[in-house]
């Protein structure tokens, strides 16, 4: 009996441990994930197309207010994107599963791309997934924020 009750509380220890790593290596892996979200800002602001590449997928997808576009189509046109201050606020991260986690974030700066200026504000969401054990951007949103209503004087 009492071996049985010795084998149950270090089956439950040891549980409780495995969940502790698990959320360890989750928070570890959410603190990545948000640094690699600014290493493609960062990158993108840069023209650093190496970098870049090394963090989104090649078969990757974007959509914004012009529509859908495929990451091999945009790093056609990486060099015509001119940032010239950026940051990112309030970085969430959400778990689809194990291997899949979804980051969302406020994205602010300015600049141009195509010649036509980029919202200064816009809400940001990218799919990142792992793949032969590294996390790679796979599906990229940006939605631009709408302006503030204009104050009324009385």
């Amino acid at each position: 009996m009492r071996s049985r009750l010795l084998a149950a509380a270090l089956l439950v220890l040891g549980c409780g441990a495995a969940a502790f790593a698990q959320t360890a290596s989750k928070a570890a892996t959410e603190k990545t994930l948000i640094a690699n979200e600014n290493k493609v800002s960062e990158a993108v602001a840069k023209h650093d197309l190496k970098t870049f590449s090394d963090l989104v997928a090649a078969d990757g997808l974007s959509a914004d207010l012009t529509g859908f576009m495929k990451v091999s189509d945009f790093t056609k046109t990486f060099d015509q994107v001119k940032i010239s201050t950026w940051h990112i606020m309030d970085p969430k991260v959400m778990w689809i599963d194990d291997k899949s986690a979804i980051v969302s974030y406020t994205w602010m700066g300015k600049g141009t791309y195509m010649n036509q200026p980029v919202p200064e504000t816009a809400y940001v969401s990218t799919v990142w997934t792992e793949r032969n054990g590294k996390w790679v951007a796979v599906f990229h949103q940006e939605s631009g924020a709408a302006p503030p209503a204009p104050v009324k004087k009385n």
